[in-house]
Formats: structure tokens, C-alpha cells, sequence
């Protein structure tokens, strides 16, 4: 009887894991949006405790305010950014041509100078292609980000409406002592701060210091380019030089050869000095995380996650190391 009990037990443990990693294969789509989701609601907890027991609100209403709060504050001066430069580059790769004729001309200076050729027909041919599906590859992004973002506020609604009921569920469900499991939740919530914090804090950083770049030299439209440098900052290992290299190759075909030098040293010292340094110093400063950890993490939560990997990719190896201290702890032999 033992072993018939064993038996079904084992049969219904395996069938919870075939439905499980199926539903976890069809739900992976969607893996950016809850990230996103479970970051707004460590910021937002606080609020919505006062707003629940200080102000005696509803729960659900008090989720509704703040998922409107954080959308005004978070989603719109990011949306009129994205939107304004989208909207400029989506300008531009229709006009293609033009972008193709100004390589053209850098290319040529430059086999004149070196003294050999250094792209071929067949290799101008294939950028011209490449740019031209750079448009339909964009349009795919905005659409897939607002998925994201759809799927990312019902999640926080839902997230912050049973917040008592999903921390209770935490305690119950996870396979670790009550106290080991306060120290992961705390130590997740100052991971998550210090990389959402130390991401836009970095970008605005460098988009302002390029912006007085931009002024002192006369370029034209500083706050569109101030838009560029913010956007450009988020991008893994490229960063801010998708935005002043460009410039500065604007500048020298304009024939302001001095101020492309002056821009495009600026680039390279200042701005990549203050990504790395404040970066790593906000993170090191709000989560204590090791530097090697926050770039490998990086480049691991970038493959794996996408966008929302640059914050999550340092979180993840900070918690597998946070874990392996528990395992220790909770099995000392």
C-alpha cells in the first residue's frame, strides 16, 4: 500500500513538472514583462503598505493609483524620448540613400588615406540592405516592447493588489527556513534598486554631460541629441558612442574637423569613463556588488532577458552566490 502511495505520488510529482515546463515554455514570451513587473513593485511596495494601512484604502485601489503614478512617472518622459527619436530615425532609414552616399564619402577619404580599398561594391550593396531592414526590424521592436509593457502593468496590478498574499505564499511554498528566506528577499530588493537605479542615473549622467559637449561646440537640436546620448547610453558594450561617433562624423563631413576631434575625444574619455566609474560605483555603493560580477552579468542577462537583462543579468549571479551561502547554512554537513 506504502508503495502504491509512493508510486502515485511520483507519477503526479512528474506530471506537474511535464505541465509546468510546458506552460514554461509558452509563458517565456512574455519573461520581459514580469521582470519588469516584480522591479516596479520592489520600488513601489512602501507606497502601497502606507496607502493600504496608513491612508486605509482599498487594495485595489491603492494598486490602481500607483500603477498610474509609476506609468506618468516612469513611462512618459521615456515614451516622448523614445518617440521623438524613433521618430527621427525612422526618418532617416527611409531615406537610406543618403546614408549610403555619406559612408560612401568617409569610406573613400579613408582608402585614399590608408591607400587600399577597404569595402567592395558587393559589401556597399549588402550595408544598403542592411539598413533598409534595420526599418522593418524596428517596427518589430516597438511592437513586441508594447506587449511588454501590457503584459508587464497587468502583472504589477495583480502583484501589488495581493502583495500580502504573494510574500505569504513565498514563505510557504519555498524550500527554506523563514529567516534565510527574509535575508534572500531583502538582499533581492537592494540588488534590484542599486541596478534600476545606477541603469538611468549612469544614461542621464552621460546625456547631460554630452549635452553642454553639444552646446559649447554649436550643434544644432542639443536636446534631440541629448535624447540620442540617454537612449544610446542603455545599449550593452556600444553605449553613448552610437550617438557621438555618428555626430562626430557629421561634423567632420560638415567640414568641422576640429569640432568632431574635440567630440569624438570628449566620447571616448569622458562619457566612457563616467559609465564605467558611476555605474559601477552606484552599484557597488547601494548593493555591494562586486564589479566583475555587475559586467559579466551584463553580458549573460542580455542574452538571456534582452533589455531588462542589464538589470537583471548582475542579479541573477549575486543571487546564485547569495544561495549557495544559504545551501551552506541550511545543510552544514
Amino acid at each position: 500500500m506504502e508503495k502504491h502511495s509512493q508510486l502515485r505520488q511520483i507519477s503526479f510529482f512528474i506530471l506537474l513538472i511535464v505541465i509546468g515546463l510546458f506552460l514554461g515554455a509558452e509563458l517565456s514570451r512574455f519573461l520581459t514583462g514580469f521582470l519588469g513587473a516584480l522591479t516596479l513593485y520592489f520600488f513601489l511596495r512602501k507606497p502601497i503598505e502606507y496607502l493600504v494601512l496608513k491612508r486605509k484604502f482599498s487594495a485595489g485601489l491603492s494598486a490602481i493609483i500607483l500603477v498610474i503614478a509609476s506609468f506618468i512617472l516612469v513611462l512618459v518622459p521615456l515614451g516622448f524620448a523614445l518617440g521623438m527619436v524613433s521618430s527621427r530615425l525612422v526618418g532617416s532609414l527611409q531615406n537610406s540613400q543618403e546614408a549610403i552616399d555619406s559612408c560612401k564619402i568617409i569610406i573613400a577619404q579613408l582608402e585614399n588615406f590608408v591607400g587600399f580599398e577597404i569595402l567592395t561594391k558587393d559589401s556597399m550593396t549588402s550595408m544598403g540592405l542592411l539598413i533598409s531592414n534595420a526599418f522593418s526590424s524596428l517596427v518589430g521592436v516597438v511592437a513586441s516592447s508594447f506587449i511588454s509593457l501590457f503584459v508587464m502593468y497587468i502583472l504589477l496590478y495583480f502583484m501589488l493588489r495581493n502583495y500580502r498574499e504573494i510574500e505569504a505564499g513565498c514563505y510557504t511554498f519555498l524550500p527554506l527556513k523563514r529567516n534565510h528566506i527574509t535575508w534572500v528577499a531583502k538582499e533581492l530588493k537592494i540588488l534590484i534598486l542599486s541596478n534600476a537605479l545606477g541603469l538611468p542615473a549612469t544614461a542621464l549622467a552621460q546625456g547631460f554631460l554630452a549635452a553642454i559637449c553639444y552646446s559649447l561646440l554649436g550643434i544644432n537640436d542639443v536636446f534631440f541629441w541629448f535624447c540620442i546620448t540617454v537612449v544610446a547610453s542603455v545599449i550593452p558594450l556600444l553605449g553613448a558612442s552610437v550617438a557621438y561617433i555618428p555626430l562626430s562624423l557629421m561634423l567632420y563631413l560638415r567640414g568641422d574637423h576640429t569640432e568632431a576631434f574635440i567630440l569624438l575625444s570628449f566620447g571616448l574619455i569622458v562619457l566612457s569613463l563616467t559609465d564605467n566609474l558611476l555605474r559601477l560605483y552606484i552599484q557597488k555603493r547601494l548593493g555591494n556588488v562586486h564589479p566583475l560580477i555587475t559586467i559579466f552579468g551584463v553580458i549573460v542577462g542580455v542574452q538571456l532577458f534582452g533589455f531588462i537583462g542589464l538589470i537583471f543579468g548582475p542579479i541573477l549571479i549575486s543571487i546564485f552566490f547569495l544561495l549557495i551561502k544559504i545551501y551552506r547554512l541550511e545543510f552544514p554537513k
